[in-house]
């Protein structure tokens, strides 16, 4: 299998808001024209009580129903050969208006919200959008890039040149989010497309693992894991959260890998 996922609570806290999946659809049409679409979808819930649990749990539930109607019940090249980013907008926003009314008819769900991060791919071509301070990494020739932006305060203090971005890693508010779904009516996504090469590593990540471990030894845990051909995904997940782990691992930390073959 080309991608794997694993969900951890941390050493600190009591519950796991985070929630994670990856998925691969297929279809197959009347003329034998086979379909693979793999989706990667990470969230990480806020709230009190189970509220961050509920959000985030809606937020995947709400993105994965949508990609597989819109795959199986309508014409699949339709979603294919349109711009994917749009679509992923349009399951944010759906997901949004699903929090948000759940939060306002219930009080003791009132502020809950979360991060969300998703990766479609088909064939070589990548459609990602995000909103919050969950992130999508790319692993290729052996450099880490992140390619997306968080929507954190600290991340426009660094654009700001107030402070740099190592600064950022340990600033007082680095947990302090400027996006989220379900925290208001409307929501603002990020998206882009991009095109995936053979070998290429994707790894999504709530910020219990980005925020307690740095990009320098991410990069030095996927190198010693990654190979070209096949990866081992299940090795690398875990020794993703062991880095976490012997960083204090104060969050939750989950992961998504796929590997493009």
């Amino acid at each position: 299998m080309r991608f794997f996922t694993l969900s951890d609570k941390g050493k600190v806290r009591p519950n796991n808001e985070d929630y994670a999946e990856s998925l691969a659809l297929q279809y197959c049409g009347p003329l034998g024209n086979r379909i693979e679409l793999t989706a990667l979808i990470m969230c990480d819930g806020m709230g009190g009580a189970a509220a961050g649990e509920y959000a985030s749990m809606l937020a995947v539930q709400t993105v994965k129903e949508n990609v597989s109607k819109n795959l199986f019940e309508k014409q699949p090249e339709y979603l294919l050969n349109s711009d994917k980013t749009i679509f992923l907008e349009e399951c944010f926003e759906k997901a949004n208006k699903a929090i948000y009314t759940k939060a306002c008819e219930n009080p003791d769900m009132e502020g809950m919200g979360t991060t969300i991060v998703v990766a479609l791919v088909y064939r070589d071509s990548l459609a990602l959008a995000h909103v919050g301070d969950s992130r999508c990494y790319r692993y290729r020739r052996n450099e880490l890039v992140a390619l997306t932006r968080d929507h954190s305060l600290v991340q426009e203090f660094v654009e700001a040149g107030r402070i740099t971005a190592k600064e950022a890693f340990t600033h007082p508010q680095r947990n302090v989010i400027t996006r989220a779904l379900g925290i208001g009516e409307k929501v603002e996504v990020e998206r882009k497309n991009m095109v995936l090469e053979k070998g290429d590593l994707l790894l999504l990540c709530s910020d219990g693992l980005c925020g307690f471990v740095e990009d320098e030894m991410l990069s030095q845990v996927l190198a010693a894991v990654y190979s070209p051909e096949k990866t081992d995904l299940e090795l690398l997940a875990n020794n993703l959260v062991k880095a976490a782990y012997l960083n204090g691992a104060g969050d939750n930390v989950s992961v998504c890998l796929y590997q493009h073959i």
